[in-house]
């Protein structure tokens, strides 16, 4: 029996990328459905089609849905839920970024970036709390590194998952009392489709460089943390930020390589950084 047997899932921006790969995982642990949602269909489509060809005993379901529409979000929530009602799991990924400078700023890109980010964050939360008030439930919300600490010119999305966090911990304050857990993931580096699109390789290599295991992330190993929290293993577990980034998100000071070569010489150095 796998750690979602029996749950009632939904994951929004599920076609692609840490949607899917979250999706997968949830099949894989035997959850009973799971719904994915997103902007277009024959990209759900397609999306369910390799899904099922999984042969998971899950059912794979999927809705077109804008999250900044509420009436939307509350219908692919409602779609979500068994015949009585039931939903246990939302994971709220549908997001975007955009490079903008703050002395150049386009008002109307950052209401748009604003409203899907954290607008759309909080109508996947509002809908699924209502839905979890009775039997309890666990969102989750699915954030970035660039949530916890400023970027250059990457202003709109470091804001708005700065926001989504904060949003996340004051739902889990509000939520509590009907047993709702809501907890975030803030992945690394992950070279899904709208990373290749919108950064530079020199960029991606920039991130694993940094990174202090030295190599990018999966979306299968994304899929992990979101999967602590959205099964028992994380029922004590609410308000919280779970940075899945293979250390990118560790604050650093300064290197002080010189001075170990300094005093223990060059071979030590070397050694010391597996080279």
């Amino acid at each position: 029996m796998g750690l979602l047997s029996g749950k009632y899932t939904i994951v929004t921006g599920g076609g692609t990328g840490l949607g899917f790969g979250v999706a997968q995982r949830f099949l894989e642990q035997d959850a009973a459905s799971v719904m994915i949602v997103g902007r277009r269909e024959d990209v759900l489509q397609a999306a369910a089609d390799k899904l099922l060809a999984l042969g998971h005993v899950g059912e794979v379901r999927f809705k077109t849905c804008d999250v900044t529409v509420e009436e939307q979000v509350e219908a692919a929530v409602a779609a979500a839920c068994n015949d009585q009602g039931q939903l246990d799991v939302m994971v709220s990924n549908a997001g975007t970024g955009l490079p903008n400078a703050v002395i150049d700023a386009d008002v109307a890109a950052w209401s748009s970036l604003l409203d899907l980010n954290i607008i759309g964050n909080l109508l996947s939360i509002k809908h699924a709390a209502i839905k979890m008030k009775t039997n309890g439930g666990s969102i989750i919300s699915i954030s970035s590194i660039e949530g916890a600490a400023p970027s250059k010119f990457m202003g709109p999305y470091s804001v708005s998952k700065a926001g989504a966090e904060m949003l996340v911990k004051n739902a889990a304050l509000e939520l509590g009392p009907f047993g709702i857990r809501v907890n975030c993931v803030r992945p690394g580096m992950v070279p899904t489709e709208i990373v290749a699109a919108s950064l530079p390789q020199s960029m991606q290599d920039n991130y694993i460089e940094e990174s202090d295991l030295s190599r990018a992330g999966t979306p299968e190993e994304i899929a992990d943390g979101v999967l602590y929290f959205a099964s028992d293993m994380g029922k004590w577990t609410t308000g919280q930020i779970l940075g899945v980034c293979g250390g990118a998100g560790n604050q650093k000071g300064a290197d002080f390589s010189e001075s170990i070569a300094m005093f223990y010489g060059a071979d030590k150095l070397k050694e010391y950084s597996n080279q």
